[in-house]
């Protein structure tokens, strides 16, 4: 599993890079050299001449030997001549000069994949995923990676988020499927198998062949952790509320420190307008998980509907820094202005609203997949739903 070399390279910043060092009076500026060996990397590396193109971006670290995304570039090259040693030591002199470039987390990663050092190469994909969590093959390496050294379940929960974010990726598709192949054979009746096949018809959509397959795990083994909440998750999603609160409850009695299930029940409870219990369980999930935004928003709606709008305001004004693409925090925010009179505020928060808005109806007409339990899904309905849906 490996990618095509990203084209994206940090031109504006190389070159600033290449200008931040003073220059003695009387002497010419080194960073014009480094620029033109620069150029004339890239050049050669467009023109496919990539001999060439190392040689110049050697060239241009000689003069300028700090210069981290240079390093990057050079250690592309190496990695696309498939000079892997090269390239890690390249990639790793590059990340200790700048430890979040993304393009050396990558690729450093991918490296240690191609020289068979999966161990090595658990931290920059993880780390790469934590710099950009769009990016495809980091999920795809880190997964085999973790099939490598002998740990199915984190390879098949990467891949399961892969398949979310990219639902018609036919590489991942296919990973995920040979994963599951390739835990069924283990032990094919076991609770955990069923549990895993039916995590992968939740991922397809076909709610009632997951349920059938989780109630078989559970029926199995009642007492594993993560079975009633994958149960209750479906039931939650598909409305059915009163499975939903039973499988959540049960769920708690064996992992009490479950956020997410403790944050659904709150979820229920305020869709259904019982705010006490509301409130016990969405404070209790911010206990657990202080920055997760789904409860400071339904906190924040639990709190406006039941009139203190300064208190809710507190709340969504979190979930705005926590999730600034969360739009109903932001439409909220306005109706809690409005309440308070502070009309500047409230039109400032429906500009925001109807951009955010807008940004998510375009992605809605893309087909999803979601994966069991997944921390981010969001709740079924809304109880006061925004009149623009």
């Amino acid at each position: 599993m490996t990618a095509a070399i990203p084209r994206k390279i940090l031109c504006v910043a190389v070159l600033l890079a290449f200008a931040d060092q003073p220059i003695a009076q009387g002497q010419s500026d080194p960073g014009d050299l480094a620029r033109q060996h620069f150029e004339a990397a890239q050049k050669a590396e467009a023109a496919g001449d990539l001999d060439q193109a190392a040689a110049e971006y050697e060239a241009a670290l000689k003069v300028r030997p700090q210069v981290a995304e240079v390093r990057t570039n050079l250690g592309l090259v190496y990695y696309r001549q498939g000079k892997n040693d090269e390239a890690i030591k390249t990639f790793e002199r590059a990340l200790q000069l700048k430890p979040e470039l993304l393009s050396a987390t990558l690729f450093l990663g991918m490296a240690y994949v191609r020289t068979n050092q999966y161990e090595k190469a658990l931290e920059p994909l993880n780390k790469a995923i934590a710099l950009n969590p769009r990016e495809h093959h980091a999920y795809l390496n880190l997964a085999l990676c973790y099939s490598e050294v002998g740990r199915p379940d984190q390879a098949l929960g990467v891949l399961q988020k892969a398949a979310e974010l990219f639902p018609k990726d036919i590489e991942v598709l296919y990973e995920l499927g040979r994963v599951y192949s390739d835990l069924s054979e283990i032990d094919p009746d076991s609770y955990r198998v069923h549990q895993l096949i039916g995590a992968y018809y939740e991922a397809r959509r076909d709610t009632g062949t997951a349920t059938e397959e989780y109630q078989t795990a559970i029926a199995k083994k009642p007492d594993a952790p993560d079975l009633h909440y994958a149960l209750g998750n479906i039931y939650w999603r598909e409305h059915q509320f009163e499975k939903a609160v039973a499988e959540f409850q049960k769920e708690l009695k064996l992992a009490p420190e479950n956020y997410m299930a403790t944050w659904k029940l709150g979820n229920i409870y305020l869709n259904q307008r019982q705010y006490e219990l509301a409130f016990q369980y969405l404070r209790r999930a911010l206990h657990q998980k202080p920055d997760l935004p789904q409860a400071h928003r339904d906190l924040g709606r639990a709190l406006f509907q039941t009139g203190d709008n300064e208190g809710a305001i507190q709340e969504l004004k979190t979930v705005a820094r926590l999730a600034p693409d969360e739009s109903t925090a932001h439409y909220l925010l306005a109706q809690a202005y409005r309440k308070l009179g502070m009309t500047k505020e409230q039109n400032a928060e429906l500009e925001i609203f109807e951009v955010l808005r807008n940004a998510e109806q375009k992605r809605s007409r893309r087909p999803t997949i979601m994966s069991s339990g997944a921390d981010h899904q969001e709740e079924p309905s809304d109880p006061e739903p925004p009149q623009t849906r």
